[in-house]
């Protein structure tokens, strides 16, 4: 008689997956978004004690949490030293806002040939709560900081939102979120005070003046980096850094 063979026990049911998942989501979302705000400071050292104290969670789950974050590029990991926040410099943010600058107007363009009415009421009503709020100041809670983050993205968003190329748009949002870090570092140790470019971005756009528009969106992201290579302490120093090897190349 044929042996039966005895198949071993499954030692997690299919809700307790969902809900590994849905932790590991969550756990996730919170780390990245105090990555993105600098709660979680550049090149800090990510400790699985201090971790789990603050997302009240399991080793397992922080570790499959950074593992995403890594692939990321949001956080790093070295043999021997463990998890820690991606360093951020004056040549990456530069880098990133040349690539931002060639997606945000092309979408932007796109978007503006393609919009519709409730295209324009999102924008509108976006523009409204995020003026509504002001930017946060330093010392202001966590909590605000984040909800600033919500409203400013939703606003760009609404700008693009009626592109036609679902690719662009994903690798548009996929930069956006990369640029935060250095908005809020930006915003942090700004000394000097810059007009309202979300209004002029607004009334461009509702004017579907696709040369204007475009023009704003990459004076808006370039204006950042130069306020960013002026005022944020390390990445000025990256700048001077830079300076020194161009001038010792050219002789």
């Amino acid at each position: 008689m044929a042996k039966i063979l005895q198949m071993p026990a499954a030692t997690t049911a299919p809700q307790d997956v969902l809900k590994e998942d849905a932790a590991t989501f969550e756990v996730l979302r919170q780390m990245r978004e105090d990555i993105l705000c600098c709660v979680l400071k550049p090149d800090q050292r990510l400790r699985f004690g201090e971790l789990r104290q603050r997302y009240d969670t399991s080793v397992g789950t922080l570790r499959e949490a950074l593992s995403h974050l890594v692939s990321e590029g949001l956080a790093r990991t070295e043999a021997g030293r463990g998890f820690s926040v991606a360093p951020v410099s004056l040549a990456d943010f530069l880098d990133l806002s040349e690539l931002r600058v060639y997606l945000e107007t092309r979408t932007l363009a796109d978007a503006i040939r393609h919009g519709t009415d409730a295209w324009e009421a999102e924008i509108v009503s976006s523009y409204f709560l995020l003026n509504k709020l002001g930017a946060p100041k330093p010392d202001d809670p966590v909590s605000l900081k984040r909800e600033w983050g919500k409203r400013h993205k939703r606003f760009h968003d609404s700008l693009v939102a009626t592109c036609t190329s679902p690719w662009s748009l994903h690798f548009r949002s996929e930069l956006f979120d990369q640029a935060r870090r250095y908005h809020w570092l930006t915003m942090i140790h700004a000394r000097s005070r810059r007009r309202n470019e979300h209004l002029d971005l607004r009334d461009a756009v509702l004017a579907r003046d696709v040369d204007t528009a475009c023009g704003l969106i990459e004076k808006h992201i370039r204006t950042t980096v130069e306020q960013a290579a002026s005022e944020v302490p390390g990445l000025t120093l990256d700048m001077q850094r830079a300076t020194k090897r161009r001038k010792g190349v050219g002789g």
